[in-house]
């Protein structure tokens, strides 16, 4: 019995192995049908990329309902912020590429040398080739469409692999890509963390990552093999300072706003406030104020899964024991009640990682030497809020820490502005993407020289140089 047992094991491991080895190659056939479909050339045509940016805003027009939907199966996400962050914000992106993609792409003019007179010198935008996207689950729809729209814009393929924790989510991105894109132009590859390995083991023209500091060194270790540029769009614990000098009503509407949208799920939400002494009791009232007056049980997301709702309810054993809490935890459906911390000490476990959910320490500081020294001994975060009125103090604070971005007296804007590149520094990542910045992270510059025939041949340097150099050196001085 014990040997058919195992002969039953092998073959399962065989079966098992067989089937990894299918999956395999049918990955790989997509990546080699759009390395294909790519060097045809049609990719670079002007009107193919726009005709497919049409295509996709049709869809989600068309498909608003279902991704709503789906959102809110994923998430829970209140309608309002699906609409804004996840619908609304695809449709301006196309709308802006589409209307501005000529003017980017033209060559850019740049001056020549006299001695390489007459010349002509320009830099133009290429297309990398193959783009792998690897998208997250806390924007699933967005944080995979707006880094394609990109992709697409700028002349690249692109295989897109949609996280599976937000299941809804991907089936919706399955089904937008196969109705709106032929496979060698974009490709969906849905499955687990397995599926996500054995995809970063074939070769790509460029990576784009979106999620956690750790898997993205792992990701950043794949590009390296092949020498791949990638984008790796990271999080960190993105600090959130408010000043004696601070409109304390305004900065606790705006923290908690920014704080608790997506139940605290976002990149670059404040991690936690380092408020001045003087004014912590001020900012504790107004912020308790307008937590108690929004109906949180009713329009805030979910966490994700019980993995990550768990690991939150052990942060909170740990923290201090005052919480300021508006509502009830829901282990059933994974809602967690939005928190103040208000008791928080810096070496408090609750301040050594990022959160990413709806907790909200507040730590105090005495001085701005005292606060910057605090701040730096955290890894360089996506984001940094500064609430003040004291302009010199602004500045100051802006200087004291590297961060992917700064928002002052504000929360989350500069995320939300197409106009602006949005990206980390050191452990929150590296390169920019949005709007035009996406098509130039998306795509490298290329020198052009084109010189005329008619140019004078004494450039023309060959040997001997004895002669060659002497002139140079009294021109070129």
């Amino acid at each position: 019995m014990a040997i058919v047992d195992d002969i039953m094991v092998l073959s399962m491991m065989s079966i098992g192995l067989a089937f990894d080895l299918i999956t395999m190659v049918v990955k790989d056939e997509i990546i080699l049908k759009q390395r294909r479909y790519f060097k045809s050339g049609q990719t670079r045509d002007l009107e193919v990329r726009l005709d497919a940016l049409r295509r996709l805003e049709i869809y989600l027009i068309e498909h608003q309902e279902e991704l709503l939907g789906a959102l809110d199966r994923d998430l829970g996400k209140p309608r309002v912020e699906s609409y804004l962050s996840e619908y609304f914000f695809l449709l301006q992106e196309i709308k802006l590429v589409k209307a501005s993609l000529k003017k980017w792409l033209k060559p850019r003019r740049v001056k020549n040398p006299i001695y390489f007179q007459p010349c002509k010198s320009m830099v133009a935008l290429e297309p990398f080739g193959v783009i792998l996207i690897i998208s997250p689950w806390n924007y699933p729809i967005q944080l995979a469409i707006s880094p394609m729209i990109a992709a697409i814009a700028a002349g690249n393929t692109v295989v897109l692999k949609p996280s599976e924790l937000s299941s809804a989510s991907e089936g919706f991105l399955k089904k937008l890509v196969e109705e709106c894109f032929e496979p060698e132009q974009v490709a969906v590859v849905t499955g687990g963390v397995e599926v996500a390995e054995e995809l970063l083991e074939l070769r790509y023209d460029f990576i784009f990552y979106t999620g956690s500091t750790e898997v993205g060194r792992v990701v950043a270790g794949h590009a390296a093999k092949h020498l791949t540029p990638a984008v790796l769009e990271l999080g960190g614990k993105c600090p959130c300072v408010v000043d004696r000098s601070a409109n304390i009503d305004v900065a606790a509407r705006r923290i908690l706003s920014g704080k608790f949208f997506n139940a605290g799920q976002t990149c670059f939400a404040p991690d936690f406030v380092a408020v001045h002494r003087d004014v912590k009791d001020a900012l504790v009232t107004a912020c308790e104020a307008v937590l108690k007056d929004v109906p949180w049980d009713r329009e805030m997301a979910q966490i994700i899964n019980g993995h990550h709702y768990g690991r939150l309810q052990h942060l909170l054993s740990s923290a201090p024991s005052r919480e300021i809490k508006q509502g009830a935890d829901a282990a059933t459906r994974h809602f967690m009640a939005p928190r103040l911390l208000p008791d928080t000490q810096w070496s408090d476990e609750v301040m050594k990682g990022e959160i990413f959910g709806p907790i909200l320490p507040i730590v105090t500081f005495d001085d701005s030497e005292q606060l910057t020294e605090h701040l730096q001994s955290y890894e360089s975060p996506l984001a940094y809020y500064i609430f003040a009125e004291d302009k010199q103090w602004v500045e100051k604070m802006s200087r004291s820490i590297a961060s992917g971005g700064v928002c002052i007296n504000d929360t989350m804007k500069q995320g939300s502005n197409l106009e602006l590149p949005f990206g980390g520094v050191g452990d929150s990542g590296y390169g920019r993407y949005r709007g035009r910045e996406g098509v130039l992270a998306m795509s490298y510059q290329r020198g052009i020289v084109q010189r005329s025939v008619r140019a004078p041949k004494f450039m023309d340097i060959l040997p001997p140089y004895e002669k060659a150099y002497q002139w140079i050196k009294r021109m070129m001085g």
